[in-house]
């Protein structure tokens, strides 16, 4: 298949890449930091103002679809600046414009092979620290870190969903978003934030 992966319909996603649940693996974490040391390299760090592991991946013990996501903190002037999008391009991304969560913003995508082939999958969600729908998710990584018995009410609320909803992935993150929500209200009521 040809398409770019921002022109899949919801049906050719959920054909093509079905949500599986795959249990936590020790090496998450620094399959994530080469992957931060290369965005660093290629986009340099005028660009690159922080960068967090976000989603399952980045909490220990914890069931996930397996996709490392990155969120990158860049200097509002620059988003959506096609210089980013075509270094992003050059280290094998493919950019898609991302709306739904506040403001639109950029999303790189790596490793959703269309022939079949099981690679590694990348999420880089790249916006400034104001787009607070994005980057209040470290509230909740962080709070989910800290307290294990959450973090497995959240597994079991995943493996739930994904048994429900494996090829598509709306109903999929519209299931989590009720629990994700008031655990980042309550994460944010009592955390020092730490995404500075």
């Amino acid at each position: 298949m040809d398409k770019k992966l921002e022109e899949l319909t919801v049906e050719e996603w959920g054909e093509l890449f079905p949500i599986e649940m795959v249990r936590p693996q020790e090496n998450w974490v620094s399959i994530f930091q080469e992957e931060k040391l290369l965005i660093e390299k290629t986009l340099t760090k005028t660009v690159v103002l922080d960068i967090q592991h976000m989603g399952s991946t980045s909490i220990s013990n914890l069931a996930s679809k397996g996709s490392i996501d990155i969120l990158v903190d860049i200097p509002a002037t620059i988003l959506f600046d096609e210089d980013i999008i075509q270094q992003m391009q050059n280290i094998g991304y493919e950019y898609c414009q991302q709306g739904g969560y506040g403001p639109v913003y950029m999303i790189f995508a790596k490793g959703f092979n269309r022939e079949g082939k099981k690679e590694q999958q990348y999420y880089v969600h790249m916006t400034p620290k104001s787009h607070t729908e994005l980057w209040d998710r470290i509230f909740f990584r962080d709070y989910l870190r800290e307290h294990p018995e959450v973090a497995k009410n959240y597994e079991n609320l995943k493996l739930d969903l994904v048994s429900k909803y494996s090829k598509d992935r709306r109903s999929f993150t519209k299931g989590k978003a009720a629990f994700v929500k008031e655990i980042t209200e309550l994460a944010k009521n009592g955390a020092i934030d730490t995404r500075n």
